[in-house]
């Protein structure tokens, strides 16, 4: 009797022992896809998950690498491991312990991984990591022994170096560091580390022999410097409050999907070095359009953007539209129906509206005006060309027309962004969709870097490479002889 007792007890605690593990594996949250990209702002690695759960940051040296693990978490079937991207060599996964998926990004440098965030999405909870600089590894291929130059001091990665000796989402311990925090801990707010490598986004273009004389000489990679300000890039949401703009057939909101890019682009423009982002409204706020470019101003904005989301009567209207202000009336008729609809947005919020009819004060508004168009225009083409890889654009070319948003913006360039047409049902589904969002904002900020590169104020990060590279272009005709 006494051993059936002792079999029997074996049996139940099989039992419960099987049952334990059936439930940890019918409760463990599952890694549904794992992502791995390069952009403006550095290297980006994006979790999705089916729900909230744990995490723990274990930063590894000689060689670099990140580690994270997920207790209680399993792989999705079918999950593939991402291709190598900018700071990222490779991705493996392990199982440590029992019921903990590992994933190892195994790193091209010593570039400190900025503070993890969560991001909401509709397929899930998305667990982001990002790397900043320009998505570039530092390590380049070895010359050849024979034509191997003498070694030189690169201060850029030695900042980036100590950086992320001391950074401390994975501050140094050893050879060994560990961050532990729990997915549903994590803020829904933009990351505004400051990047330890300069974020451009742009590969070095491959110059004819022919156009060699004419093309700029590259610039040294430079850092801010003490004494340098940032430029200032105000995002101005189109909409908000009691006015929601214009609506998708599937009910979604102007005001939102213009509130969520300006997010994503203040969190680009942080994260890239020599710039800052100024959001006019970062809440469901409702803003007279009058102040919209004035409080852009108070902060000493360098340029102005308005984001909007298009809408028309025919549904199959698509592709984005970049405008400027004109005084002089609207370069089409599309361009007028635009400013005028875009205008009433202080009707609808309930602000009286001031009909001036003066010969005097028009014509004031058109000299303010005149000497900043110019600039306007240029930066606006500048950000056209960045969204025409997003797609097809809806205008070839920018669009003038009375815009009110834009009238109180005479002291910096100023522009109204058009992202997409809200009111095409498939564009609909982009414009709420976080990659698309993501895409809109990094073609924005290529255009925004391509305009500071080529008109940079003084005093800036920008001035300071185009010093550099003025420099060198004297220093390249002094050593040829000849200009």
């Amino acid at each position: 009797m006494r051993v059936k007792g002792i079999r029997f007890e074996q049996l139940l605690l099989a039992a419960m022992l099987l049952a334990a593990l059936c439930w940890n594996l019918a409760n463990a949250s599952e890694i549904r896809q794992l992502r791995v990209e390069t952009g403006a702002t550095g290297t980006r690695a994006e979790f999705l998950l089916d729900r909230e759960g744990g995490y723990k940051l274990i930063g590894l040296r000689n060689p670099d690498r990140l580690v994270v693990d997920f207790p209680e978490s399993r792989l999705g079937r079918g999950l593939s491991l991402p291709k190598a991207a900018g700071v990222v060599k490779a991705v493996r996964s392990g199982q440590p312990e029992p019921g903990t998926v590992r994933i190892v990004f195994d790193l091209a440098s010593s570039v400190a991984v900025l503070k993890p965030r969560i991001e909401q999405s509709a397929d899930g909870p998305r667990l982001v990591l990002e790397w900043p600089g320009d998505g570039v590894a530092d390590v380049q291929p070895a010359p050849k022994a024979a034509d191997a130059p003498a070694p030189v001091r690169d201060p850029i990665a030695e900042i980036a170096k100590a950086a992320a000796t001391n950074a401390p989402a994975v501050a140094a311990a050893g050879d060994k560091t560990e961050q532990s925090a729990t997915v549903s801990q994590l803020p829904g707010t933009v990351a505004t580390g400051v990047p330890t490598r300069i974020a451009t986004g742009k590969p070095e273009p491959v110059i004819p022999a022919s156009q060699a004389e004419q093309a700029p000489v590259p610039a040294p990679r430079r850092s801010m410097q003490p004494g340098m300000r940032p430029l200032v890039i105000a995002i101005d949401a189109g909409h908000g409050g009691q006015d929601p703009g214009a609506h998708g057939l599937n009910g979604t909101r102007e005001k939102d999907v213009t509130l969520a890019i300006a997010r994503e682009l203040a969190r680009q423009i942080n994260a890239t070095q020599g710039m800052k982002a100024f959001l006019t409204r970062d809440t469901d706020v409702f803003i007279p359009l009058g102040q919209r470019a004035r409080r852009a101003s108070a902060n000493k904005a360098d340029i102005f953007l308005s984001i909007h989301a298009d809408a028309a009567e025919n549904r199959n209207a698509r592709g984005s539209s970049v405008y400027v202000l004109s005084t002089r009336g609207a370069s089409s008729q599309r361009a007028r129906w635009l400013a005028d609809k875009e205008n009433a947005a202080d009707v609808i919020g309930g602000e009286r509206v001031r009909v001036v009819d003066n010969t005097l004060k028009s014509v004031l508004l058109d000299l303010t005006q005149s000497g900043n168009m110019k600039a306007s225009e240029d930066a606006a083409s500048h950000v056209l060309g960045g969204l025409k890889r997003v797609g097809n654009n809806h205008k070839p070319e920018i669009e003038r027309a009375n815009f009110a948003v834009l009238r109180t913006s005479d002291k910096m360039p100023a522009m109204l962004v058009e992202t997409a047409f809200i009111s095409n049902p498939d564009e609909e589904k982009r414009l709420i969709d976080r990659d698309f969002q993501r895409t809109l904002a990094t073609a924005i900020l290529d255009g925004i870097d391509d305009y500071f590169s080529r008109q940079p104020p003084p005093g800036t990060l920008y001035a300071a490479r185009a010093q550099a590279r003025q420099d060198g272009g004297v220093a390249s005709v002094g050593a040829g002889g000849s200009p």
